[in-house]
């Protein structure tokens, strides 16, 4: 007997989400590729998850009519994907150009423009407009420290390769803005203190037994001399300071849309393309009422 004619002779109930036992499997690979297809507006932002990538993990880890969060929410990638699955969402973000760009798609797509709220505030004020264990789930990607602001002209003045041939350019992502609370534009030491906190207020207002997916990658300070940063352990250690349990983690190949480049020819210094990001999977311990 197969595990679904099991589970409905016993009409056992699936707590966490929709999926029937055979999709349950299929979704459980923790080496994971998804779609390169951009529309402009994550043209526009330079540094967007897929809407593939949202739409996986939302169905993964809810049911329809729960809420997800969005701290870091960009041009609204997270709360398309959730108004599609009949999700709430809520989205916090600071950029204006990013906040109409979100709206507008919603608005167009006609993807229930009232389920989705955008609140165009700090993620550092997300206790003054979100109940304490109210969400049941949260997506996000953060920005990577000042990153985009240090990447030199010279290392980032990269060019494909195929068949070893030079193919064309490579542009970089650039920065998301000027303003100062932009976690994007403080040095790695404050981008982590301030991203501890970000752990400790989602902690709050998360429901016990409930996921948290953070896409993150490593990445190199070239200007400051730091070859490589091992970016993702220190998100690990920020949200299991502030009690989240690390749960899970995918490896999300990206290899397949990002050319290999020359990175330090002909130096001494010799570079790998870094073609992965990782899916962080935290968990709030707990019983849920």
């Amino acid at each position: 007997m197969n595990m679904e004619k099991d589970m409905k002779k016993r009409k056992v109930e699936n707590k966490l989400n929709d999926f029937s036992g055979s999709e349950w499997a299929t979704h459980s690979g923790s080496i994971v590729s998804y779609n390169g297809i951009r529309p402009l507006k994550q043209r526009i932002h330079g540094a967007a998850f897929p809407h593939s990538l949202a739409e996986d993990h939302i169905k993964m880890y809810t049911k329809k009519g729960d809420t997800i969060l969005d701290p870091f929410m960009g041009v609204g990638t997270s709360l398309d994907a959730a108004a599609k699955l009949g999700r709430n969402g809520v989205g916090f973000e600071i950029n204006k150009q990013f906040i109409k760009l979100a709206k507008k798609d919603l608005d167009q797509h006609h993807l229930n423009i009232n389920s989705q709220k955008i609140i165009p505030d700090n993620i550092m004020n997300l206790l003054n407009h979100i109940k304490q264990e109210s969400i049941d789930f949260i997506i996000t990607s953060p920005p990577y420290c000042n990153l985009l602001n240090n990447i030199m002209k010279k290392f980032a003045a990269k060019c494909e390769f195929k068949n070893g041939k030079k193919n064309r350019g490579i542009v970089n992502a650039k920065p998301y803005s000027s303003l100062k609370e932009d976690l994007g534009n403080l040095n790695h030491k404050d981008f982590i203190e301030q991203i501890d906190k970000v752990f400790e207020y989602t902690y709050k207002v998360i429901k016990p037994d409930s996921y948290a997916v953070w896409v993150v990658k490593d990445f190199r300070d070239i200007k400051n001399k730091i070859p490589y940063i091992n970016f993702h352990n220190d998100i690990i250690n920020s949200a299991v300071k502030k009690g989240w349990i690390l749960w899970d983690i995918r490896i999300y190949d990206q290899s397949k849309f990002r050319p290999l480049v020359v990175l330090g020819y002909p130096s001494r210094n010799y570079y790998l393309n870094i073609g992965h990001s990782y899916i962080l999977i935290f968990k709030k311990p707990g019983k849920r009422e």
